[in-house]
């Protein structure tokens, strides 16, 4: 299943600046809020998307140390571009569920591993978005846009409507 990159039609082009592709008020909601539940957790850092849904070669994984990634996933540059297009608010709560392939001291990735801390993952991730989600409401009033609060309803509901199923994958 090929994933949507863009809510925009085929031969329809529109640039739209991904410097910054995360929100940064919504990532200080997110912080405090795993602040708050005492998790262990690290703020910043650069990711890397590939495609699944095989997981990385041992070669892949030493190349993207190499190259200073942080993280390593599969969904999260589809997620910000059709975000930042749509101008939703977007940042990511990336919960680790293993080291990749490059880890010495660790075992090579099983799926086994990865959903048994996909499982504990979840239970954090229920509990840090209901908090955020308390914060955001008292903070900003329209949840929809990333500038300054500010977005385009009758944009958003034009976007939905012409995606109809598409979004779901």
């Amino acid at each position: 299943v090929r994933r949507e990159a863009s809510f925009f039609e085929p031969g329809l082009v529109a640039h739209v600046a991904m410097a910054h592709p995360v929100c940064a008020r919504m990532a200080q909601h997110l912080l405090r809020a795993v602040q708050a539940l005492g998790v262990a957790h690290a703020m910043g850092g650069t990711y890397v998307c590939m495609e699944g849904p095989q997981f990385s070669t041992r070669a892949e994984s030493l190349l993207y140390r190499q190259w200073g990634m942080d993280i390593i996933g599969m969904t999260n540059l589809q997620e910000a571009k059709l975000a930042r297009e749509a101008e939703i608010c977007y940042a990511t709560m990336a919960l680790v569920t293993d080291y990749d392939c490059w880890h010495p001291d660790h075992d090579a990735v099983t799926v086994e591993l990865v959903i048994a801390n996909l499982m504990e993952n979840a239970k954090v991730a229920q509990r840090v978005i209901a908090d955020t989600v308390e914060r955001l409401a008292a903070d900003c009033p329209n949840l929809i846009g990333f500038k300054d609060g500010v977005g385009d309803i009758e944009q958003m509901t034009r976007i939905y409507s012409r995606l109809g199923d598409r979004l779901l994958y």
